[in-house]
């Protein structure tokens, strides 16, 4: 959603009457904002990407599917709170079929062979591919550095 704005917007500057000189300018100044705004930790992620789509890009892959758990754990929240009974098996399933569409191979690796979908494998099966995702990005970035 908000890379979708970032491609608009690079679109749109774009066709302005920018020279390119100007507009890696203005790219780099951009991704320096964004990763002004880091900790320590995510910038280790990110550190080597000077382009500010491919680093909004990186970071949303990196977070998406926390910041998504977090939502629906908020939601969930609030229909227990005024006595909405969910079971956990829904809650699993409707936590799958919501994810957004970078995460369209994992539907059916999380569903698989499944009698029952349980809420909190769920939810360690997302954790533990984004922190794969997270250490992959280390792993590239420091054998990049190796010369």
């Amino acid at each position: 959603m908000l890379a979708n704005r970032v491609e608009h917007l690079t679109k749109i500057l774009q066709k302005t009457s920018m020279s390119d000189e100007d507009w890696e300018d203005l790219d780099l100044r951009a991704a320096s904002t964004i990763r002004l705004c880091l900790a320590k930790n995510v910038l280790a992620n990110v550190h080597v990407i000077s382009n500010a789509k491919e680093l909004w890009e990186k970071l949303e892959a990196l977070y998406q599917a926390k910041d998504h758990l977090s939502t629906l754990n908020g939601i969930i929240s609030e229909l227990e709170a005024i006595g909405v009974k969910i079971e956990d098996e829904d809650k699993a399933l409707r936590l799958i079929l919501s994810l957004p569409h970078s995460y369209k191979h994992m539907k059916p690796i999380l569903m698989y062979g499944k009698e029952t979908l349980i809420f909190v494998e769920v939810t360690s099966k997302l954790i533990s591919k984004e922190r794969r995702l997270m250490s992959d990005g280390r792993t590239q970035e420091n054998s990049g550095a190796v010369v």
